[in-house]
């Protein structure tokens, strides 16, 4: 396997398996219980596909671009805030299409926003892609290159097999996933844990 690729196939297992986990901690915190989101395997394959599109798309914060090309933003704070800006942009659309997408095609609401404050849609807030653009950029800005060189240099067999079965599992579990919902308009619920503190830590309203 093509190292670099390999590289961005375990990047985007890694952050599909943090955003499974990132989103049952706010389930935990706001519901009071987690569940497997739909998904037979711990990884939600939008986070990783998200943001392997946001590099393709914007680089770095260190080497901010559009595309091919080189934006004029030379100060380091004015372009961390830059990327900061474009990263919740892309969430915010990145949301609102896939919602509406899902919602028109399929019949189901796949989530909510209408209880959180300044809400866009039913499907994208100012809260919450703030959130998950301060995240996309503290994971773009300290850790992405860290971890596509370090997947790049190892030499091992190891990686390229681990590589092509997550990949699989991924895309495997999520293909399944819509099926699902295309022919049932459900959700694929198949674990729940309540919380022990069994309820909300805090209210949205």
């Amino acid at each position: 396997m093509n190292r670099k690729t390999r590289s961005m196939l375990l990047i985007c297992a890694l952050v599909s398996f943090l955003g499974f986990w990132v989103e049952n901690i706010w389930l935990a915190v706001t519901k009071g219980y987690m569940n497997n989101r739909s998904m037979y395997a711990p990884f939600l394959l939008g986070y990783g596909l998200a943001v392997l599109a946001i590099y393709f798309l914007l680089g770095t914060p260190q080497k901010m671009r559009f595309l091919k090309w080189k934006l004029p933003v030379s100060h380091p704070i004015r372009r961390w805030l830059a990327y900061y800006g474009a990263a919740c942009l892309c969430v915010m659309a990145g949301e609102v299409a896939l919602g509406t997408f899902v919602e028109k095609t399929c019949g189901i609401v796949w989530w909510n926003y209408e209880a959180i404050p300044l809400h866009i849609t039913r499907y994208t807030s100012l809260p919450t892609s703030s959130l998950f653009g301060i995240l996309i950029t503290v994971f773009m800005g300290c850790f992405f290159s860290r971890l596509y060189k370090f997947f790049c240099a190892a030499d091992s067999r190891f990686w390229d097999i681990l590589a092509f079965l997550l990949a699989s599992v991924m895309t495997l579990d999520f293909l399944g996933f819509a099926w699902h919902i295309g022919s049932t308009r459900k959700l694929r619920p198949l674990w729940h844990i309540a919380m022990p503190w069994k309820g909300p830590l805090f209210h949205i309203k």
